[in-house]
């Protein structure tokens, strides 16, 4: 009886630790969803009350609704993180599997990055020859644009990015490498001003091991941090 009453008790502990972790990642998610969400509906919701109420010239136009579109842009990706954290936990998340180029994927997804600021270079180095590997394009391309994205917030003076995506940015302190691929895990970035969800590098890694790969990364605080995967190689049919 005191066996089973014991045995009764530590379940009830275990459910309680995780009804109070849940919450608890309720409450975080909450805070990231109204902090991430609140700067690009503001500006959305701004530059289109002056179109509607303002006389203004055809190059302020086009600017604001450049801006308007990246700001739309940024919340649909913010969105779809949201929705891909959900399918991953789920085991709903669909990866495809055909042959695909991965050094094409980089250098297109280099190209979209390359032109977003005038502070960063992006040096691409691949072979002439295709890199073919087995998995899902889009999901791959994801996985890049994730790395590039950070390489690029994450090193507010300019870096470098390669296929080993290598920023001289900040850095991670060495009290949060251990779960830098945790969900909603940003470090001291919200406290910098640097954008983002804190899910990027947690889909990555659940988009590359679905490819049967790795990622990894080294970093040192002040001096920048270098994130890679490996995706096996695949035969050309």
């Amino acid at each position: 009886m005191a066996e089973r009453l014991e045995a009764s008790r530590r379940e009830l502990e275990e459910q309680n630790e995780k009804l109070r972790e849940s919450e608890h990642a309720k409450s975080e998610l909450v805070s990231i969803v109204a902090h991430e969400l609140r700067t690009p509906l503001a500006s959305v919701l701004g530059f289109t009350s002056i179109l509607l109420q303002r006389e203004v010239t055809d190059e302020q136009r086009r600017e604001y609704l450049a801006i308007i579109e990246a700001q739309a842009r940024r919340l649909g990706a913010l969105v779809n993180d949201f929705l891909d954290v959900q399918h991953l936990e789920e085991g709903k998340l669909s990866i495809a599997k055909e042959l695909v180029d991965i050094g094409s994927v980089v250098r297109e997804q280099s190209e979209l990055f390359a032109g977003q600021s005038p502070k960063h270079l992006l040096d691409v180095s691949l072979p002439p020859t295709p890199l073919p590997v087995r998995g899902d394009s889009n999901r791959l391309a994801q996985v890049v644009a994730n790395l590039l994205s950070n390489a690029i917030k994450y090193s507010p003076e300019g870096g470098v990015v390669r296929v080993s995506i290598q920023d001289e940015g900040v850095g991670i302190p060495a009290e949060l490498q251990r779960e830098i691929f945790g969900k909603f895990v940003r470090g001291h970035a919200t406290a910098n001003g640097i954008e983002g969800s804190g899910l990027g590098l947690a889909i990555s890694r659940s988009l590359v091991e679905a490819h049967g790969g790795s990622i990894d990364f080294e970093s040192t605080k002040g001096r920048g941090s270098t994130f890679w995967f490996e995706i096996p190689t695949a035969s050309p049919e």
